[in-house]
């Protein structure tokens, strides 16, 4: 027997399904962008939706790049995470045997590439941040450390030019030591 309040319907999260092949996610979104990717879906073949950037300028050493969020079916609205799956589902559903009529929506968000790591991408600039602080150059060598770097440099050009040997080689053998004979 069931003895819990009962209240109105949950609310339902609003944004856009995306299946993942593993089952479906909801990708959490305005509504003024679900309205926006039913306006684009009426046109027919394929199209772009750039979300608005997150950050104004972006962070030293980062420069804008595109990240796309998902591919949405024109005609189910059900979005994919990559073109492939997109292709398939229109295969044997929504545009089964309609090649030509196929059409998406390619939905885009803005997001911040490292310069010194191309490919790499982030959402926002607090992960660009980390990415940058974890990938940040080694310390430049203090004073000290660079004086003794260079004396053992120019060390190592004077042996080199220098036709004597700097360091002797060691003896072959042990002076003290007697040589053991072989019997002959």
């Amino acid at each position: 027997m069931y003895t819990g309040t009962v209240s109105g319907p949950q609310p339902q999260p609003q944004g856009l399904i995306v299946e993942t092949g593993a089952g479906a996610t909801v990708l959490p979104l305005p509504a003024t962008t679900l309205e926006q990717i039913r306006h684009i879906a009426a046109a027919p073949g394929v199209s772009v939706l750039r979300l608005p950037p997150a950050a104004a300028e972006p962070p030293p050493g980062a420069r804008e790049a595109d990240l796309d969020l998902c591919y949405v079916c024109k005609h189910c609205k059900v979005a994919f995470p990559a073109p492939a799956p997109l292709q398939a589902h229109q295969a044997r559903a929504c545009y089964a045997g309609r090649d030509a009529a196929r059409g998406h929506v390619r939905v885009v968000q803005p997001a911040l590439e490292c310069r010194a790591c191309p490919g790499q991408r982030f959402r926002c600039a607090a992960d660009y941040r980390r990415h940058a602080d974890a990938h940040a150059p080694p310390e430049p060598l203090s004073h000290q450390m660079e004086d003794v770097v260079n004396q053992i440099t120019l060390l190592a050009a004077r042996a080199a030019q220098d036709p004597a040997e700097p360091f002797p080689p060691p003896p072959r053998f042990p002076p003290d030591l007697p040589l053991a004979s072989a019997g002959h």
